[in-house]
């Protein structure tokens, strides 16, 4: 699951010996695997121990420490789905002392906390790193409005709820094991959850249209940061000649209800259930073929072209 310092220290060397660019998930194994075992021989099963035993502390400690491995090595680093103020004190502070450094954070972490896995349903939350508190996701949405973190991304990864009922998803009756299979025992619960067909109309509903972000930062945050640090730029990630024409058209005051059943994930459930948002994309252009129009969707499978990246841009 996990790689020793040493090892982390090597994959630095040559990330700065070829020039890529790594990216690290900022846990503290050992101290996880600790405090589960402890939980579990006091009978303490239930989702919320799944963050229980995860600590943020535990994300602090492990990302300052790859961010010291990354500089003895002189590499770059990017840091994933951060999830509290610790951990997004850490790469502000290796930023003012120039390292190239940068971090990632998912829409989960700027909504839900702990709190939401003592619900019924609370297994629905359950993913790695997990969610931490109110104060932990106010943290985050300033790190975005100040730009201590450059991009936000997913890690979506998702689970049915009950994969013991089908859906119908694309047309046929789908039924996948989930999250169901840990009822009884926190550790046995599905990592992941849904969440890319949310990220943009979240972030801007409650970025852009709260005021938290600009729409420039938006647009940075999902599309063009990412395409400079993976050396996709400017190939991806802006609007100019020569670049593909991929090409969103937004609409700012269109509304929609979030529902489960109309969504696209291959699951059972949404995260954002009910919530009303405002600001949708009317049309999607993947290198200039119209490939979503409405509700409707144009596109074919095998459609995708690999890129190889090349050239990373540390922001």
């Amino acid at each position: 699951m996990r790689l020793q310092d040493g090892e982390i220290f090597q994959v630095f060397q040559a990330a700065a010996r070829f020039g890529l660019m790594p990216m690290l998930h900022a846990e503290n194994g050992d101290v996880i695997d600790l405090l589960v075992a402890q939980a579990l021989a006091e009978g303490k099963t239930s989702p919320e121990w799944h963050a229980l035993t995860r600590p943020a502390w535990g994300e602090v400690e492990a990302t300052t420490r790859g961010i010291a491995l990354a500089a003895m090595a002189g590499s770059p680093l990017y840091v994933v789905h951060v999830t509290c103020e610790g951990a997004l004190r850490a790469i502000r502070e290796a930023r003012e002392r120039r390292l190239p450094v940068m971090g990632e954070t998912c829409p989960q972490y700027l909504f839900f906390s702990i709190h939401e896995l003592t619900r019924p349903d609370g297994a629905k939350w359950v993913c790695s790193p997990p969610v931490r508190s109110p104060e932990d996701n106010q943290a985050l949405w300033q790190g975005l409005r100040q730009q201590w973190i450059q991009s936000v991304g997913t890690d979506h990864c998702p689970f049915f709820f009950d994969g013991t009922q089908p859906i119908v998803y694309e047309g046929r009756k789908v039924a996948i094991p989930g999250k169901e299979l840990g009822q009884g025992d926190f550790t046995k619960i599905p990592n992941g959850l849904p969440g890319i067909e949310d990220r943009l109309p979240i972030l801007w509903t409650y970025g852009v249209g709260q005021g938290r972000i600009s729409a420039n930062q938006f647009v940075a945050l999902t599309s063009t940061n990412p395409a400079r640090v993976f050396g996709l730029y400017p190939r991806k990630g802006t609007l100019q000649p020569g670049s593909d024409a991929d090409i969103v058209i937004w609409n700012p005051s269109t509304r929609r209800r979030v529902l489960a059943r109309e969504g696209h994930q291959r699951t059972d459930y949404n995260l954002y259930e009910e919530w009303e948002l405002v600001g949708v994309p009317e049309k999607v252009f993947l290198r200039g073929r119209l490939i979503v129009d409405g509700k409707q969707w144009l596109g074919r499978r095998g459609g995708g072209v690999f890129l190889p990246g090349g050239g990373t841009q540390p922001l």
